[in-house]
This record gives structure tokens, sequence and C-alpha cells, in this order.
């Protein structure tokens, strides 16, 4: 066995941000950028129900919560909040109101089952979580098991009474009518690299989600590069309007579509809001509201590749597809460009525990089957995984990364948080990869064993630790089932108990009882006598997915 000895000889660096970074929290930098804004200017529309706000009512909304919740003491970085919503007009006043007051916002996936949002409420323990009236039943059931859990407060007003207040009425009872104005207002400050702002669900390598701790410095690190202009497709002076129309169709509890919006308000364009998918809405809002750069995750892109619905529509005015969250093959990647015509198409590379970007292109910048260089303000090598030397260009090993974009860790789990990063202080991404000569970065393989479907990232163990609870089933390896549609689609093999009667079915209503719609084993489920493994017990997936490629060779 080689003796690990890391060195940091061969190292690529990414340029320097176009702005220089402020080490000034980050709603000290928000507040100043949207009071600049025009009054009357348009933030966020709802394409279901042509709702509007304005940049001005989204930083007054968000100002007064921040005081109401300063008067109940939910603030500074011993509180969190958190936010459970389909995207909405609405989702962003908590978040900015938690990045004014210092406190500590944790998203949420709403369509988690209660089983799993216990497990990530348990992780950050929120004082205050705000939810859609959709989802106020789950919560209050939860409230009622975690006592940590204060305060209940819906996003939307409504006329109907409720039992929980909604947060116009928790802003008027808390401030009793008093309005604090922009120029009043002053926002927390400390410095940006030691204050967690967020809190963002991640799979790691393996085991339940575990809470990233993403800080002010890493949210600004990312702002900059999203409003870089050595990565703007458009340049502002060759834009007819000053706001540019963005589709906010990504979820925004996921990294992706947090930090992608929070960007887009800074730069003051306006977020067209779609809570869900839906064709025909998707492809009239791009044509309709002249939508010319689309970020979007690679089930999106083959749906723009291969849908007839597409060629319905006029998206000529599309100028550049941003995609990220998963790799995309160089056939649909070349068939979504010919069908869109004017676009240019780029992918990055990106990691919640780096807050999001990694690797991107510039605007004059583009090589098949790569996801970019390093990104501003970014560093990374390739390490041989048992050497621990550092790699020159063309030879695969662990990509690993540095910079202020860094994770501060996993929300106490310092365990978790000493295994992510190497002795000289790198975080690991337990994905296998290469850069060129001229420093484009390729990846060619995941040591993860992560399942990627639409964009979310899926611990098989997650699901295996479930599964092997049922009292009918005596092992279980869990794997991705590729599918270009999706990336791959959870899939179980089985080994029942002796003399044990269990079906496929019960296999999937189970899992589906207790796990969210993209955990679930859309794949399906394969009995067999044993599941593989190596002499410690673990379970060796690449054997799993052997006998799937043989399995459907057997049936061409």
């Amino acid at each position: 066995m080689p003796q690990f000895y890391e060195d940091d000889i061969h190292v690529i660096h990414g340029p320097p941000t176009t702005r220089p970074l402020s080490y000034e929290s980050l709603g000290v930098e928000i507040l100043e950028t949207l009071q600049k804004l025009s009054e009357n200017a348009i933030a966020m529309i709802d394409i279901f129900t042509e709702q509007k706000i304005t940049y001005s009512e989204l930083l007054q909304k968000s100002i007064n919560l921040a005081v109401a919740l300063e008067m109940l003491n939910c603030t500074g970085q011993d509180t969190v909040l958190s936010i459970s919503s389909e995207n909405s007009l609405h989702f962003f006043v908590p978040v900015l109101a938690s990045l004014f007051n210092l406190s500590i916002m944790a998203p949420i996936n709403h369509m988690y089952t209660i089983y799993e949002m216990e497990h990530v409420l348990n992780i950050s323990r929120p004082k205050v979580v705000f939810c859609s009236r959709e989802l106020l039943g789950k919560f209050q059931y939860l409230k009622k098991k975690l006592e940590f859990i204060e305060y209940i407060i819906v996003l939307e007003s409504s006329t109907t009474a409720t039992a929980v207040e909604n947060m116009d009425e928790l802003i008027n009872r808390v401030l009793q009518g008093r309005k604090i104005t922009a120029k009043q207002f002053r926002a927390a400050n400390g410095m940006a690299d030691k204050l967690i702002a967020l809190i963002l669900c991640s799979s790691g390598t393996t085991g339940l989600p575990k809470g990233v701790a993403v800080s002010h410095l890493g949210i600004q690190v990312n702002l900059n590069r999203f409003n870089d202009q050595q990565y703007e497709e458009i340049q502002s002076e060759q834009r007819k309007i000053t706001q540019q129309n963005v589709l906010g169709l990504i979820p925004f509890f996921h990294a992706y579509g947090c930090l992608l919006t929070l960007s887009n308000l800074v730069k003051g364009n306006v977020i067209v809001c779609m809570k869900k998918f839906e064709e025909d809405i998707f492809l009239r809002a791009i044509q309709n509201y002249k939508i010319e750069v689309l970020f979007l995750a690679p089930p999106l892109v083959v749906f723009l590749a291969k849908s007839d619905k597409v060629l319905q529509y006029d998206l000529s005015g599309v100028k550049s597809i941003l995609c990220g969250a998963a790799p995309l093959s160089k056939g649909t990647e070349e068939e979504a460009i010919r069908r869109l015509k004017n676009a240019k198409f780029r992918q990055g590379y990106g990691l919640t525990e780096m807050t999001l970007v990694v690797t991107m292109f510039k605007v004059d910048e583009y090589r098949p089957g790569s996801c970019g260089k390093m990104a501003a303000a970014c560093s990374g090598k390739v390490m041989d995984m048992e050497t621990g030397r550092s790699l020159k260009p063309n030879q695969p090993g662990e990509l690993c990364f540095s910079g202020p974009g860094v994770m501060i860790g996993y929300y106490k789990n310092q365990k978790a948080t000493e295994e992510s990063f190497t002795p000289n202080g790198w975080l690991r991404t337990g994905d296998i990869g290469y850069y060129d000569n001229d420093g484009y970065f390729f990846i060619v393989d995941r040591l993860k064993e992560l399942i990627k479907f639409k964009g979310f990232q899926i611990a098989p163990a997650e699901l295996e630790a479930l599964l092997i609870k049922n009292p009918k089933i005596n092992d279980v390896g869990v794997v991705g089932l590729p599918d270009e549609s999706v990336g791959e689609r959870p899939m179980a093999f089985v080994v029942k108990q002796p003399n044990a009667n269990i079906s496929e079915q019960e296999i999937q209503k189970y899992v589906a009882d207790f796990m969210s719609p993209q955990k679930r084993l859309s794949g399906g489920v394969i009995f067999i006598d044993s599941i593989p493994k190596n002499p410690s017990g673990k379970i060796l997936r690449r054997k799993l997915r052997e006998l799937l490629e043989k399995m459907a060779k057997s049936k061409l």
C-alpha cells in the first residue's frame, strides 16, 4: 500500500471576481443594493395567478419581518428559522429577513414526507417554521412532537381565519401597525466568513441528509459569479430593457434554485415564478416573457431536445442555456441547441458543500463534454486517491476544491465535516475527473454512491436503511437505473426473508409511505438470492450495476 502524502504542487486557480469580495454580512450588501432599484420595478410574477410583487414591496415586507422577529427574540446565530413551500412570491421574504438579522435559514423540501421532515428538522432545530398553507397540517403535527418549534407562520395571507398566524398577521401584531422604512433600518453586520446564512440539505456520500452550513461569504462569492460580466451571456449594455426576465422553476429550497434566484434579485431582474413544471406553461413562459437565459437541470434539457411540443412555440429569443446539477450527454445537448437555434449551451459543475458553483464557462469559452474551467475565486486539484499526490493534466483522480465558497461544515456534525476534507484542507468531492492542458475539467465517474434523479441527490443508504426495517426483507441493495429523461431512477435489489411473501408492489408502497416522490423506487424492484458484498460487508454496487447491464442485454 503506497504511503499517503498529500501535496499541492499541481493546482488550478480560477480568475479573481470582477468585483472584490466584501467581508461584511450579506444582508448589509443586499439592503444597500435593493434600495437603489426603482420603486415600481417588478421583482416576481406568479405565472399561474399573474400576481406580482415589486422590489419595494419585497424589501419593505422583509424589513418588517426582520424587525418583528427581533422583537420576538428570534435573531442572531443562535436562532434557526426554517421555510418549506412551493416556489412562491413570498418565499424570499423570510430568507431576506434572516440575512438582515443574522439568524440562520434552513429551507426544507416541500415534497418531503413527515418522516423525512422530522429528520431534517432535528438537524437544524428551528425556532420558527414558515410554510405554505398546503403544508400547515404537516407542521402542526410535527410541532406537537418537536418541542424546539415555537412558532409556525403561514406565508400567504388569507381571508379565511385559522388558528395559525400568517406572515402579515404576525408583522401587524408585533409591530402594531408601525412601519420601518428602508432608510431607517440597519441590517446587522458581522464577519461574512464566520456567519452561517443557510443550512442546505445534502446527502453527502452516504446515509440520511446532512445540513450544509453555508456562510454569508460563500453566498457572496456565488452572487458575484452569477453577476460577473466575464460569465454573462447578455451584457447589461446590450439589453433593450434594464430588467431581464428569468424563469424561477428550479425549486427555491434547492441550493441551485435558492442561490440562483437570490443572485437575480440582487441584479434587479424579474423572476417569473413557477411552483410546478407543466410542459405548455413552461414553453409559453419562455416564449411570452422572452426569456433569454435558461438555467436548467438536465431533465428539462432532455425535454427541450425530445418533446414535439417544443416545435409549437417560438423559443428563438433564448440566447443561452446553462445546465447544472448532473451531467448531460453530448447528443442531447446538440439536439437542444439545434431546436433553439440561437442558443449557446454551457454546462457547469458544483456542490452544495462549495456553495454551488465550482467550474463554469466564460462567455467566449466552450468545449464539448467539459463542465468548464475553475470558477472565479476557486481553486482545484486532482488527487491520487492512494498516494495523495496532486496529478498533472489528463490524469484522472478525485476532484478536490478550496476557496471562500467552501462550507463552514455540516451543521453540528463535526465527524462528517472532518471526513469531508483532506489533511491540507481541500474539500473532497467523491467525483473522479481530470483537467486537460487548457484547464478544462471533465467528470468521468463517481466515487460517491449517490443517485441523481431530476437534479436531486439520493443516497442509496437512506433507502436501504428504510427497506431493511421491513420484516419481510432479509437484505437489500439500491442503485441507480440509467434513464436519460431523469438521470437515474432509484431501484432496489431485494433478498426476501425465508418463507416470506412480499411483492414488488408492496415494496413500492412501503417506500412511498415514508419517502418523497424523487426517492421512490421508480426504477423498480428485482428479487435476487444474495447481495454482493466485500469481506467487510460493504455492498458492491458495481456488481449490481453489472447485473443490470446483463439483464438489459438479455432483453435485446
